[in-house]
């Protein structure tokens, strides 16, 4: 089969995507990394909930199964994305870990760890934001004997010896629900970064996202006002654990970490903390060693040295993004979002082909 259309990722992004080329009749290979569809979620921790309910985790006519007021678990959204793919008769390649990438008279060509090789006119990357945990310098500074994971790690309390004093470094969506799981078990300290409004997961009976698409906040351009003020403000869906709920569960909150010597942590107001274990929950980056393409800054993922992202297009011919956060809206990252990014990127990979 001749390949229109190389993605990169089996992810939400890429797959809506790719049903989204297919409907245009461009025929479309994803490569992924990992053995199954869906295994990045099933890493995650094993109580994970998502903060979207499922009638906000759906993509475009394939319904995700069970209560739409409730909310879906990590694993339940790895088979949905599985049996989504199948459903659309994608094609899709697992356990493809591509390492490089050719541009050569108008064709890409990417190199797997296999040592495999695909081409095609058109390369999308759907890997996503959320690839590599981001793990401090300071986290060498502590001894051998104190426990490290990092949020992809942690899968529950018993990889923790019961009654230890673990830290939760970090206070995002991951970091408040494992402080949670972990308090009834633990001593548990939570660090907090900068201070983000805590939203509630409900308004009035409904998700807060069933809001936020409604009023269109949720597709706000980033360009926008009304964009640049939730980029800026960046809530989080999460009020059931703001602070003084967590607290009520013995879990202690402490003011930004700023050292870590042996097994101790000191905070920004130079308070210590004697700890057993720590979980690092500050935050994800990209992986770009593979676009080896001139012109391009790994450093920066897809924003291209002559020019930055557009909602998808890069100044590189031929070469697009979709699953990143921020990429047109607050949607982009969402399960929810993936279709209107697709649209938009499959017009620019279609008016390529056709050029």
């Amino acid at each position: 089969m001749k390949i229109d259309c190389l993605i990169v990722g089996a992810g939400q992004a890429g797959l809506t995507l790719a049903v989204t080329l297919n409907k245009k009749k461009i025929n479309t290979l994803i490569l992924e990394r990992d053995q199954r569809i869906g295994d990045v979620w099933r890493r995650r921790p094993d109580n994970m909930l998502l903060f979207t309910s499922r009638m906000m985790s759906q993509l475009p006519d394939f319904p995700l199964a069970g209560s739409p007021d409730g909310y879906p678990g990590k694993d339940e959204i790895a088979d949905y994305l599985e049996r989504y793919a199948h459903h659309h008769n994608l094609h899709v390649l697992t356990g493809m870990q591509v390492i490089s990438v050719k541009h050569q008279d108008g064709v890409f060509t990417l190199t797997t760890q296999k040592g495999e090789q695909f081409s095609a006119p058109c390369l999308v990357n759907a890997t996503g934001a959320n690839q590599v945990p981001i793990i401090p310098e300071m986290a060498s500074d502590l001894s051998p004997s104190v426990q490290q994971l990092t949020a992809d790690r942690y899968q529950n309390p018993e990889q923790f010896q019961a009654g230890s004093r673990i830290a939760v470094i970090g206070d995002g969506a991951s970091g408040r629900q494992i402080a949670q799981e972990l308090s009834s078990t633990m001593k548990v300290t939570l660090f907090c970064g900068s201070p983000r409004p805590l939203v509630p997961n409900r308004v009035m009976g409904k998700d807060l996202f069933w809001w936020l698409h409604k009023s269109r906040i949720l597709y706000a351009n980033t360009s926008s006002l009304v964009g640049k003020i939730v980029q800026r403000r960046n809530p989080l869906p999460c009020g059931e654990l703001n602070n003084p709920r967590l607290s009520a569960l013995n879990v202690q909150i402490a003011p930004k970490l700023v050292r870590a010597e042996n097994e101790t942590l000191y905070d920004q107001q130079g308070k210590k903390y004697h700890i057993d274990g720590l979980i690092w929950c500050v935050g994800y980056k990209e992986v770009t060693d593979w676009l080896t393409l001139p012109g391009v800054s790994n450093s920066q993922g897809f924003i291209c040295e002559s020019g930055h992202i557009n909602g998808g297009k890069t100044a590189y011919p031929g070469l697009f993004i979709v699953g990143r956060k921020w990429l047109s809206s607050r949607g982009s990252e969402l399960l929810l979002g993936a279709a209107r990014d697709a649209q938009r990127v499959a017009q620019w990979v279609e008016q390529k082909l056709g050029s």
